[in-house]
């Protein structure tokens, strides 16, 4: 069959072709609008999260020395990546906060809760581009007969409330999951301080009652020189033993950097009791100072030290609290989820027009297919 037959046939049968296409047409467009499931759909832009810095634990303990090891020391968590933040979102647990949240074991009209995250998860789609902006849309449809059957207002709320609740679900898992290392940082570094304060109010009162009882304020400037270097000592070795606790659960003894700590604090320890002996040049040790004399400067030592370990450890606290809060990843919107203003299924015209077409070949195709079959019998 040649072209000029093919467009014989159709000319010559084109009245029924283009009427029984505009009428099938016609009826299509009356079935996506009154009989076809209407889907609404709102989306989420959010934007890549930062890497921030580390200004917690890791920077003042390390005193500027951790390399690769410092974001373990400091509790600095791995900010997530954008690939990430899509793992989470499509995680059971972030669904069932949304599920949770807004009902939808009622809404969805299931029997359970995993029916009704399972039917949550298929209306959800992401998309990621080179950029890192993570695109989250949500898809609610009506069932058939939407007019009769569902409430358009209430679908395109649904549709929102769902992206938002998303977003709300993203920022509680940051917030109870991802921060926990700083957290137990700052916990820890709490109890420290506490205990710390407990000796330091017993040291002084002990002090002060010393001083009452035989009327002896001051030391002299050699031993008072003696006691800041001990306190400094004293502080550095605290420092150093905080940070190997913090480093113990996290790597082995054989580690590098845990190695040199501990040599680093062999040192020190082995720097600080000479001041207990008489083996130290340029200051005078706490042996040789006279019996009465001993007693006050050891207590001043003491009070001396657990003030400069109190000191410490609040800087440190303090730090931390700020780290705690940079450590958890704010989510970054683009653009804010909105109520949807139109449906986006079924595009009614664009549908129609395009069934209209294939109606239209499929009549030509039906008459051809019968002229040859006429022609061969």
């Amino acid at each position: 069959m040649d072209f000029h037959t093919i467009i014989h046939i159709i000319l010559f049968n084109w009245k029924r072709i283009v009427s029984v296409t505009i009428i099938s047409t016609l009826l299509l467009f009356l079935i996506f609008l009154f009989v076809y499931p209407v889907t609404y759909t709102s989306s989420v832009t959010i934007l890549p999260p930062e890497r921030k810095k580390d200004f917690g634990l890791g920077s003042l303990l390390g005193s500027g020395s951790i390399n690769d090891f410092g974001g373990i020391s400091s509790g600095m968590m791995t900010i997530a990546s954008s690939e990430m933040y899509i793992q989470i979102l499509k995680s059971r647990t972030i669904s069932e906060f949304v599920v949770d949240k807004l009902n939808l074991k009622e809404k969805f009209d299931v029997e359970s809760k995993g029916k009704a995250i399972a039917k949550l998860q298929k209306i959800i789609s992401f998309d990621l581009n080179k950029e890192g902006i993570v695109k989250l849309s949500v898809d609610v449809t009506s069932g058939f007969l939407p007019s009769l059957t569902s409430n358009k207002d209430s679908l395109r709320t649904l549709a929102k409330q769902i992206v938002q609740s998303f977003i709300d679900g993203l920022n509680y898992f940051n917030n109870s999951k991802l921060s926990t290392k700083s957290k137990n940082t700052r916990i820890y570094l709490e109890h420290q301080i506490a205990e710390t304060k407990v000796q330091l109010d017993s040291l002084e009162s002990e002090l002060v009652k010393f001083q009452q009882k035989y009327k002896t304020i001051s030391l002299s400037d050699q031993m008072k020189s003696s006691l800041e270097a001990a306190a400094k000592l004293k502080s550095e070795i605290t420092r150093i033993e905080i940070e190997l606790s913090l480093l113990q659960n996290d790597v082995t003894e054989e580690n590098k950097y845990y190695h040199t700590l501990q040599k680093q604090l062999e040192e020190l320890k082995k720097q600080y009791n000479k001041f207990d002996t008489d083996r130290i040049d340029y200051l005078l040790s706490f042996k040789n100072a006279p019996k009465l004399g001993q007693q006050l400067s050891s207590l001043f030592r003491e009070v001396r030290i657990q003030n400069e370990i109190y000191v410490m450890l609040q800087q440190l606290y303090y730090k931390e609290k700020i780290q705690e809060k940079r450590d958890t990843p704010s989510v970054d919107i683009l653009d804010e989820p909105i109520l949807p203003e139109s449906q986006s299924s079924p595009r009614l015209f664009f549908s129609s027009f395009i069934g209209g077409i294939f109606i239209f070949i499929g009549l030509c195709a039906f008459y051809l297919f019968n002229d040859s079959k006429f022609r061969k019998v």
